[in-house]
């Protein structure tokens, strides 16, 4: 299953033009252990990314996912130095977002932020057309993605929108200006 699900994640992000590494760190159950959480801490030191997306905290269905959630949390403070200088390589603090897990409500997923994923969408379908170990999902985000481009839509007056991605944000944003 491990293969199948690699080549997989291998076909989505060359459908989408993106890099994949993978920690080949197991699955069902995913452990992370010290050594693990550092081969993380030292991928968000390299990539240096200013954004990371992450499973939400709490999923009944999947206990994987808290799990990776967690190590990803503490990466991103380990990488980051938790915001303050350190006596090793830190990064500026990537902003930090949980993506909209299969079932919102059980999850405690509230959405903060609407991402228009309109011009993308052909992309997206590809995508996650090329997951097969995962087919089940691609009907719920498809017409999920519609849900939330309705929400979108209210929230900012933009009437293009016709598919959207909720998120959640894990962390305050800083802005310059109101």
């Amino acid at each position: 299953m491990k293969e199948i699900r690699h080549t997989e994640a291998q076909a989505a992000v060359d459908t989408l033009g993106a890099d994949f590494r993978s920690l080949d760190l197991g699955d069902y159950p995913l452990v992370m252990d010290a050594g693990a959480v550092e081969a993380l801490t030292n991928l968000i030191r390299e990539l240096e990314p200013q954004l990371i997306v992450t499973h939400a905290a709490r999923d009944p269905f999947n206990p994987d996912h808290g799990v990776a959630h967690e190590a990803t949390v503490q990466a991103r403070q380990l990488a980051s130095g938790a915001g303050v200088a350190s006596a090793f390589k830190t990064i500026a603090p990537p902003e930090l977002l949980v993506f909209e897990p299969h079932q919102p409500e059980l999850c405690g997923f509230v959405p903060t932020t609407f991402l228009d994923i309109t011009p993308v969408w052909s992309k997206k379908l590809a995508a996650m057309d090329a997951m097969g170990a995962q087919g089940y999902l691609r009907q719920y985000y498809a017409e999920r993605a519609e849900h939330r481009a309705n929400h979108a839509r209210r929230i900012s007056g933009r009437s293009d929108i016709r598919y959207a991605e909720a998120f959640q944000r894990e962390l305050p944003a800083v802005v310059d200006a109101l």
